[in-house]
């Protein structure tokens, strides 16, 4: 089995980004530790990875590698992603270092697309826009001892890792308690899957509010979009008028979801908000496309983005520092898709 650069922190007992480090002759390490680095890596008989040489005047400059998740184009679409990569650009240029975008149409894609990203010899960081489960884009960082930052809450490694986030499960919790406060009882949920686990988190907190206030936690409420082309259809079904457990209000989980709900509702004659209200997530553009504008949580996309590249440069340059969890605060933004239903509305 190949010795890896968790082997040779292992025996050097430093932290795999030191050894990462080492092996770029960072001035941020002291000769004390680059030593004892490189005996742990003589003793073990690991071989670093070949570093290409640098050109005079890109010495000492700092790099951000944004990566994107796998998708042949639906993350590209996505408002969120954008301002996300505009707060990291933000602060990047405040802070005179670069920031590369990494997309792929899959893991192995992007993978290899950091791995050539790491041979150029630059101080490099990464920031990861999602959080999923069972990532292999995650574990290559992590096994490599790579610095990076990930937008979103992490699975695995949660003690080692710099994270920078929104508390979902409260975000998901008061978009529900939004519209129970207005009367509605029976209220769906429409996200994305679990392994999207911003999602999974805000059905968390849509759950934990209709438990706690003896709502209908009826299953067929809740379900989780995979492909458009279904997602319509189960938001057909779940609109039927000869449904019985016909919803008055929706939480769906990105501003996306609202854009089909709303279609849908079109196509049947259901009047927004009259016969539904419907609160999303992003407070994106797609909030603002048509009337009426959809209320919305807005996440604060460009802080999040602004904070992650701050936590990443931060931990580049001061390699001790502990792994954190930074939480960027949300807000409703109430507009013309919710108001009480009928039946309230009525008496």
């Amino acid at each position: 089995m190949p010795v890896t650069i968790r082997d040779v922190a292992a025996r050097a007992q430093v932290s795999p980004s030191t050894v990462s480090r080492t092996i770029r002759n960072s001035p941020s390490i002291s000769k004390r530790t680059q030593d004892r680095v490189r005996k742990a890596m003589a003793e073990l008989g690991y071989e670093p990875p070949v570093v290409a040489e640098a050109v005079e005047h890109q010495k000492g400059l700092s790099i951000l590698g944004v990566i994107l998740p796998p998708s042949d184009h639906s993350a590209y679409e996505n408002p969120f992603f954008l301002e996300v990569i505009r707060g990291i650009s933000q602060f990047a240029n405040m802070r005179h270092c670069l920031s590369v975008t990494i997309t792929g149409k899959d893991d192995p894609e992007i993978i290899h697309a950091i791995k050539n990203l790491e041979k150029a010899d630059f101080a490099c960081s990464f920031i990861a826009l999602f959080a999923r489960k069972n990532d292999p884009v995650i574990q290559y960082l992590y096994d490599q001892g790579i610095d990076y930052v990930q937008i979103g809450q992490p699975i695995i490694h949660k003690s080692e890792t710099v994270c920078v986030d929104n508390d979902n499960i409260q975000a998901g919790y008061d978009a529900t308690a939004h519209l129970a406060h207005l009367g509605h009882e029976k209220i769906a949920f429409v996200g994305a899957p679990s392994s999207q686990l911003f999602s999974a988190a805000r059905r968390r907190g849509y759950r934990m509010y209709l438990s706690e206030h003896n709502l209908p936690t009826i299953p067929e409420l809740s379900f989780e979009i995979e492909q458009i082309e279904e997602a319509m259809d189960q938001i057909r079904n779940l609109l039927d008028p000869s449904n019985p457990d016909l919803p008055t209000a929706i939480v769906v989980s990105d501003d996306l979801f609202g854009i089909i709900v709303r279609q849908v509702c079109a196509e049947q004659g259901i009047s927004i908000p009259d016969d539904l209200s419907i609160i999303s997530f992003n407070n994106s553009i797609f909030s603002k496309l048509n009337s009426p504008f959809i209320s919305s949580i807005d996440v604060n996309a460009i802080q999040l983005g602004v904070e992650a590249a701050s936590q990443a440069l931060n931990h580049l340059e001061n390699p001790r520092l502990m792994a954190s969890r930074t939480l960027v605060p949300y807000q409703i933004i109430n507009r013309e898709s919710c108001c009480p239903p009928k039946d309230k509305t009525n008496k």
